[in-house]
């Protein structure tokens, strides 16, 4: 499978596992001095690997018949920033977003922990805006794996396309957790840092 039949696939998946809408969520890969990333418009459902737009990681040059989603900018940041990110993945993942609004990130669960760490939480900015794309290019350099941005989305970088997948279904489950506990009274248990 190639890596943009591997992208596609992601975005399907993340689709029917409800962390996106059909019009919801960016995902990008990056090839040396490019990246593919999903279209504006095209459903996540119907998405084939030709619907994606090749865009020029440093000087935003775009090749293709469609057009790339308005974080492109976010996307390029982060390449930019981070040279050991080569996937890039943006969702809508309800219970994270629910906890970063209500709660705060604790760990509760080994696997959270070392496949995500602890996440970056930001504050909102305008979607496809600079300041959005250079606050989550800024968490990025800084080293974080996972950032969240309160009342947005989730934005997540892995060496490829499975790396990043692990991180924002690991930092769902983490989020689902969480929100589990609460119903029974709220975690008495905590893992060491």
């Amino acid at each position: 499978m190639t890596q943009r039949n591997e992208l596609v696939s992601c975005v399907k998946d993340l689709y029917a596992a409800g962390l996106t809408t059909s019009v919801s969520g960016n995902h990008s890969i990056r090839h040396e001095d490019w990246m593919w990333i999903t279209p504006s418009g095209i459903p996540r459902y119907l998405m084939r690997s030709s619907d994606l737009v090749r865009v020029n990681v440093s000087t935003g040059r775009a090749v293709g018949k469609g057009k790339p989603s308005m974080e492109v900018g976010m996307h390029r940041n982060i390449y930019v920033a981070s040279q050991n990110i080569n996937a890039v993945i943006h969702t809508h993942s309800p219970y994270t977003i629910a906890v970063s609004i209500s709660s705060e990130f604790k760990h509760v669960i080994e696997e959270a922990k070392i496949v995500v760490g602890m996440p970056a939480i930001i504050q909102n900015a305008p979607s496809g805006s600079d300041k959005l794309a250079t606050a989550v290019a800024e968490a990025f350099s800084q080293g974080y794996r996972a950032v969240i941005v309160k009342n947005h989305g989730v934005v997540v970088g892995g060496v490829d396309i499975h790396k990043a997948r692990a991180i924002v279904e690991s930092l769902e489950e983490w989020s689902k957790i969480m929100t589990l506990t609460k119903i029974f009274g709220g975690s008495c248990e905590f893992l060491d840092d």
